[in-house]
């Protein structure tokens, strides 16, 4: 089986600007453990013109997917938590609704892996084993925190035409 990181697009125009919210702070992971104290839908609210672009994945300030792809990742990932968020932009009357995804986070880190002397990752390997059937989690511990995604959910997401989500392919032993 084939895996892939996937990330924001971070060289298209036009992203979100948030008001009254620092997102130039440190990056938030929230995993399923986590799902108890999060509130069940979050507003946040939009700066701007009311024309920037509406990515289907954005991971700042929390990892988010366009709600359109609840489904598909509930099909791939049963047991997920979902947080609803709504973006709102005031000025334009716009709303947008995405959904933030609570994932297990798996130590499927491989014994190929190799670090630098200061024990950050070189080269990631993931062990098939460890992760077993899961199509969605992400790394546990020190490991890089980008939603880690299977070869067929990948292929689900990207017949729907994304827009805004990069796949880049982890090795797997």
């Amino acid at each position: 089986m084939r895996y892939f990181f996937i990330t924001q697009d971070k060289n298209l125009p036009g992203s979100i600007q948030y008001r009254d919210f620092d997102i130039n702070g440190s990056r938030h992971v929230f995993s399923k453990e986590d799902s108890s104290q999060l509130d069940s839908v979050v507003a946040l609210y939009l700066a701007g013109d009311g024309n920037e672009a509406r990515w289907d994945f954005l991971q700042h300030p929390v990892t988010m997917f366009s709600r359109r792809f609840r489904n598909i990742l509930d099909a791939y990932e049963p047991g997920l938590f979902f947080q609803e968020v709504v973006l709102i932009h005031k000025e334009s009357s716009r709303q947008y609704r995405y959904v933030h995804t609570l994932m297990d986070q798996l130590d499927a880190v491989g014994s190929q892996t190799e670090y630098y002397p200061n024990g950050t990752v070189k080269r990631l390997v993931l062990d098939s084993g460890k992760i077993g059937q899961h199509n969605l989690f992400l790394l546990k511990g020190n490991q890089r925190k980008d939603p880690i995604v299977s070869l067929p959910l990948a292929e689900s997401l990207l017949r729907r035409r994304p827009m805004g989500i990069h796949f880049e392919e982890v090795e797997v032993q």
